[in-house]
């Protein structure tokens, strides 16, 4: 698997193998900079005025097709929207809810 990115306010980042930022806008550079990643693992609440559904809807509006969409979110109404929304718009993207990735 490719670049792997990890976007969460909070959680301790994984230790390796990811790219990792803390907000919506951090996320949106680190695409402009990377290009595309083939895993997103995502929160809901970002501590920034943004959610992670915010990031899914970039990612559908700019054309970016990820791999794997996980949504690592403990914020269930949050978590079922972004689950819903990934489905539906990712439809060749495998989608997980998992907090350990």
């Amino acid at each position: 698997m490719g670049l792997k990115l990890f976007v969460d306010d909070l959680r301790t980042f994984p230790e390796k193998g990811f790219e990792c930022v803390r907000n919506y806008d951090d996320c949106l550079l680190y695409y402009s900079i990377f290009g595309d990643f083939d895993f997103v693992s995502l929160d809901f609440d970002l501590g920034d005025g943004h959610t992670g559904l915010e990031i899914l809807q970039w990612l559908k509006a700019n054309g970016k097709n990820p791999k794997h969409i996980n949504i690592h979110s403990t914020h269930i109404e949050g978590r079922r929207e972004m689950q819903k929304f990934a489905l539906e718009n990712f439809p060749q993207a495998a989608v997980t809810m998992n907090m350990t990735e």
